[in-house]
Formats: structure tokens, C-alpha cells, sequence
């Protein structure tokens, strides 16, 4: 069992693990596919990828948090593999925060559902669900304090509220720092000691063992796809510019082309 607290655990790292084992079991790239910027990561692991660099983005953004306030992250919560991305507690109480990174998506909210591009989305269920569990312990340790349940979007083109949910908010990542520290004063420092000494202590949750080098293993996995992003984007450049150079000799004529 793992000694490490969980203040020490990095944003991210459930879900990095999941991405350094899927594309380590996936067969390399041949020299063809590098040249030609072939993404390194397999289908089923580009998800996760995206999952894990929206969890890290938003942890970035929770250690902004002012003095009295506490974030733990990739927190192993139940008898299976669900973890909570974030838990945060303050003098605003306990957040329980969920992250959803959806590049370039359109969101739409209502107080039962939502849906990203058109589709819903189980996610209000499972961050309820989350934060009960978070509320259960709580009360086994006899510490009382509300828990709320969040959703944060990272990277939507649009997140519009229709219907405002009854018991989870949505908030864009760039807004949360902002929102959770304009919450009501609901603990006093005592009881934010307490809840933080609780979520610190491993034994107070699932026993995991994380490889000590996830971080370092998922950087040079991202550090692979930036690379084959670049290569893609200058072959795309390249494509360009012989359009252009083919075009060249015949733009002193068009003109005179008929219409």
C-alpha cells in the first residue's frame, strides 16, 4: 500500500496511467508513419489523452487557490476504478469536481441533462453520485459540511445554461478559481482542518499503487504527439504552398478568363 498522501498526487494521473498503458501495448509507429506525422496514440487511448490533459489544466488552475484552501486530486473513491478528479474544500465547504475537456464542443445545460454537441451526457448523474460518496465519508468521520458537486468545462466553444441543475454546478475552467472563492463562507478553519486532514490520508480511501514515473512516462507520450502535430501541420503547409506555386504562372491570366 502506498504511503504517499494524497495532496502529493498529481492532477491527472488515473487517468495518465490509462494512457501510458494503452499506448505502450500498442504496436510503434514505422519510420513512414513518423515522417508523416502519424498520431502515435491509438484510438482508444486519444480519449483519455484528452481526459488527462484537461484534468492537469485544471489542476494548474486549482493550485491558484488562496491561502485556506485545499485540493487533492485523482482520488480513488469505491471498490472499482472510479476517482474523483478534484476535491477541493474551503471556507466555501467541499467541491467535488468533475472535469470535461471538450475541445471546440458546444454545450448545452439543463437541470436534468447534458449535452454536448447534441448528445447527452450522463455527466450530472455521475458527479451526483460522486459527491455522495464524498458526503458518506464525511459523515462516518463525524465532520459536518455541505458537498457540492461541480462540472468543469475545459476548452468548449460554447457552454450555455438552459436550466440551471438542482444539485451540480457548471462552471468554465477559466471561472473557477473566481467562482469557488465568491462561494458563502459555510466552515470554520477548524472544520476545513479536519476535512482536509481526512482527504489527505490515503487510508481513508481505496489503496492504490501508482508507478512513480506516470508523469514523466505521459510527457514524452505527449511530448511524441505534439511532435507528430507539427509534422502533420508542415506537410499541410507544404501541400499549400505547391497549390500556390502551381497556380503562380497563371494568376496574371484570370482576369481574362471568362466568368
Amino acid at each position: 500500500m502506498s504511503t504517499q498522501r494524497m495532496r502529493d498526487r498529481a492532477p491527472g494521473t488515473a487517468v495518465m496511467e490509462q494512457v501510458v498503458r494503452l499506448q505502450e501495448a500498442s504496436p510503434p509507429r514505422s519510420p513512414l508513419a513518423r515522417a508523416f506525422g502519424m498520431d502515435p496514440l491509438p484510438a482508444d487511448a486519444q480519449p483519455w489523452f484528452a481526459g488527462a490533459l484537461g484534468e492537469r489544466q485544471v489542476g494548474a488552475t486549482l493550485a491558484r487557490l488562496p491561502k485556506g484552501w485545499s485540493a487533492f486530486h485523482a482520488v480513488p473513491v469505491g471498490s472499482g476504478e472510479a476517482d474523483v478528479d478534484h476535491l477541493v474544500v474551503g471556507p466555501g465547504g467541499v467541491f467535488v469536481v468533475n472535469t470535461k475537456h471538450h475541445r471546440g464542443a458546444r454545450l448545452a445545460v439543463y437541470d436534468r441533462s447534458v449535452l454536448v454537441n447534441g448528445v447527452k451526457q450522463p455527466y450530472l448523474r455521475n458527479s451526483d453520485l460522486e459527491a455522495s460518496r464524498v458526503r458518506g465519508l464525511l459523515l462516518r468521520a463525524g465532520i459536518e459540511a455541505p458537498v457540492h458537486a461541480v462540472i468543469v468545462v475545459v476548452g468548449a466553444k460554447e457552454v450555455r445554461l438552459h436550466r440551471k441543475p438542482v444539485r451540480t454546478a457548471v462552471v468554465r475552467s477559466e471561472s473557477l478559481v473566481r467562482w469557488l472563492t465568491r462561494r458563502p463562507a459555510a466552515l470554520d478553519d477548524e472544520t476545513v482542518a479536519r476535512a482536509a486532514r481526512l482527504f489527505d490520508d490515503p487510508a481513508s480511501w481505496r489503496a492504490v499503487e501508482s508507478p512513480g514515473d506516470t508523469a514523466e512516462r505521459f510527457g514524452a507520450i505527449e511530448r511524441e504527439v505534439r511532435s507528430a502535430q507539427l509534422v502533420r501541420a508542415g506537410w499541410g503547409l507544404a501541400a499549400g504552398l505547391g497549390l500556390l506555386a502551381v497556380a503562380l504562372p497563371f494568376l496574371p491570366f484570370l482576369p481574362f478568363l471568362p466568368h
